[in-house]
């Protein structure tokens, strides 16, 4: 995927000596000469990133952002990032965060990183916000809480529902839906909805709320964790499709989670629909976090 970077008016002679003005100067004396731990909020459209973590076979979101960062601070050394969350490839985020450890020179305050990871950044990665925290702080071991939302589309399709949603026009059982997903809340074995099933040590995670929202022809299905397994909350959608089109009742829902077998599981959905909503690092502050739009407004 090719990524402009433009920062003057198209036509502009930029002298060859010129600062880029997305590159901070170096640090002022008064500041004394540690590292600074970054805390980042991101929201990307995952559809052209094979996920969130670097990996060899295609270009990921962590990959992008290590490499702005990597110019930003200079191409002194390269800096590596921590997600709160290992997206799949296709899947979106709202709120992903992430922390880094940057060095001491050039000193960059955080409202200056956002503004200029933002011109550094293609438009579908951008930084929501940027804050220094303690020493130590880690996105992902620090997070006591996420949430999800995964987005079906029961109407028309359209060139932007299509690119955010998983239709399915015949999901118009949505009070057996309602009754199906309360069952994942609370502590429950997970094995059913994961898959490579035998790199995870411990599959019991703990789900906090589960919601089934309506925005007219959109059915957002809302999730609140404390952890998630690998492809979870798409193999629970996957499964609860078939409630939602009366294809089962809730409590053969149940079934299939109490089995802990993944040969029980159905369909897994399709990533384009999922997005992770928000990380929490605070006791209680998932309260008031009920998706009150569909996730592609929130932002």
């Amino acid at each position: 995927m090719e990524m402009k970077e433009t920062f003057e008016p198209a036509g502009a002679e930029v002298p060859a000596d010129a600062p880029d003005p997305a590159i901070p100067d170096s640090v002022p004396a008064s500041v004394p000469a540690s590292r600074t731990t970054f805390k980042m909020e991101l929201s990307f459209d995952g559809t052209a990133y094979h996920g969130w973590q670097r990996q060899p076979n295609g270009i990921t979101v962590q990959e992008v952002v290590e490499e702005k960062l990597y110019r930003l601070f200079g191409e002194r050394e390269l800096i590596r990032i921590q997600g709160s969350s290992r997206t799949d490839a296709g899947v979106h985020a709202l709120g992903m965060v992430c922390s880094f450890s940057a060095p001491p020179s050039p000193y960059i305050p955080d409202w200056k990183l956002k503004k200029a990871m933002n011109r550094l950044l293609p438009d579908d990665i951008r930084v929501r916000s940027a804050e220094v925290v303690k020493e130590g702080f880690n996105a992902r071991f620090d997070a006591l809480a996420k949430s999800y939302v995964y987005v079906v589309n029961t109407g028309d399709i359209n060139p932007f529902s299509g690119r955010y949603s998983w239709h399915m026009e015949d999901m118009t059982e949505t009070d057996a839906l309602r009754e199906a997903v309360k069952h994942v809340e609370g502590r429950h074995d997970f094995s059913t909805f994961t898959v490579e099933r035998g790199k995870i040590d411990d599959p019991v995670r703990t789900i906090l709320r589960a919601e089934i929202i309506t925005f007219g022809p959109l059915v957002c299905m809302y999730f609140l964790g404390t952890g998630f397994l690998y492809k979870m909350v798409r193999s629970m959608v996957g499964a609860l499709m078939f409630v939602g089109r009366g294809r089962m009742a809730p409590n053969e829902f149940r079934g299939i989670l109490l089995a802990c077998d993944r040969a029980k599981c159905k369909d897994t959905a399709p990533a384009r629909g999922l997005f992770l909503k928000r990380v929490f690092y605070e006791p209680d502050a998932w309260l008031d976090d009920l998706p009150s739009r569909p996730p592609f407004w929130i932002a």
